[in-house]
């Protein structure tokens, strides 16, 4: 047997142009009951010049669910095509607790994006 097939965990790396892509890809994994745990992203603008690698491992699976949601129903447009109560419906929960997962969502993602962009400015847990 090869060490793949004796692995629990296989770390993938894929390019997508899109983030239509990005959800026909994790689609198409949770056809096959696949399990994943996005640890980080990647973003850059079509010129290459700028890049920014984003730790995305603290997001909870709860919390990026939520964050998804939001941002295909509109919820980060302006202005915003969707509400909180709308969202709460569609996930089941209450109004509070999207509030509550976006906003830790929110705040997990600044910290990563100063982290990867202006690390002198943010503290890490390790410091």
């Amino acid at each position: 047997m090869t060490d793949i097939e004796n692995a629990d965990r296989l770390r993938v790396t894929t390019e997508v142009s899109d983030i239509e892509s990005v959800q026909e890809v994790l689609g198409q994994l949770a056809e096959l009951d696949a399990t994943v745990d996005p640890q980080e992203m990647t973003v850059a603008d079509p010129s290459g010049d700028h890049v920014v690698e984003v730790d995305i491992g603290s997001l909870t699976t709860k919390q990026l669910e939520a964050l998804e949601l939001a941002y295909l129903r509109g919820y980060y447009d302006q202005p915003r095509e969707t509400s909180l109560a709308d969202l709460a419906d569609e996930l089941g929960i209450s109004k509070s607790a999207v509030s509550q997962r976006l906003r830790a969502a929110e705040s997990k993602l600044v910290v990563a994006v100063l982290q990867a962009i202006r690390p002198w400015l943010v503290q890490s847990d390790t410091d």
